[in-house]
């Protein structure tokens, strides 16, 4: 691959998955916003997981909470090991840009992973969203907080994330009928994500 290829950072991932597996945080920081969202949910929810990664520690947590979780992740390495990690749990190895799934959701989560698409792809999986959504259906996802692009550096090899601004994100929500329940911006309490959480209101 290129060094710098802004439109598959999922290849990134193909090549150092092991390793993002061995040093990824399995604290679980993200567990208040995750609370939030399940407070939200009935029983028996169906959650779709966009970007599952490993499934370790998110995919996890909502499957102990006796949630339908299915993961989905453009890395055929990371569903790889996440289909070691949770042999009976339903992954696919799909680019969420490009969703084929004959299924709807009570809930969405794109934590850390709609972040790695670029500027336009970003506005487009709002349709996408609502597609896979039932009504009264959840999103929870992390974004930037300014318009730019960003690249860092993931065992050894670039690794590329934008943001639109937090008006592009509010006016996208509202054009696609989410309504904002939580925003929080910088959490210093988990790993200073900007943290969005929205209910589809068709």
């Amino acid at each position: 691959m290129k060094d710098r290829d802004k439109k598959n950072v999922f290849k990134v991932y193909d090549i150092v998955g092991d390793w993002f597996f061995e040093n990824r945080s399995q604290s679980l920081m993200e567990k208040d916003h995750l609370d939030s969202l399940i407070s939200k949910l009935p029983a028996n929810a169906r959650i779709l997981d966009l970007g599952c990664g490993t499934g370790k520690p998110i995919y996890e947590y909502l499957i102990h909470k006796k949630f339908k979780v299915v993961g989905v992740d453009a890395s055929e390495k990371m569903i790889g090991i996440a289909k070691k990690n949770f042999p009976s749990g339903e992954f696919y190895v799909q680019d969420m840009r490009e969703l084929a799934l004959n299924q709807k959701f009570d809930a969405i989560i794109a934590w850390h992973s709609f972040f790695h698409l670029q500027h336009p792809d970003q506005i487009e999986m709002f349709s996408n969203f609502k597609e896979f959504l039932f009504p009264n259906g959840m999103l929870l996802l992390t974004t930037g907080t300014e318009k730019t692009e960003v690249w860092s550096e993931i065992n050894g090899k670039q690794l590329y994330h934008s943001s639109l601004s937090i008006e592009d994100y509010n006016e996208l929500l509202k054009k696609n009928n989410f309504e904002l329940i939580n925003h929080t911006v910088n959490d210093v309490h988990c790993g200073g994500a900007t943290v969005w959480l929205a209910k589809y209101l068709p």
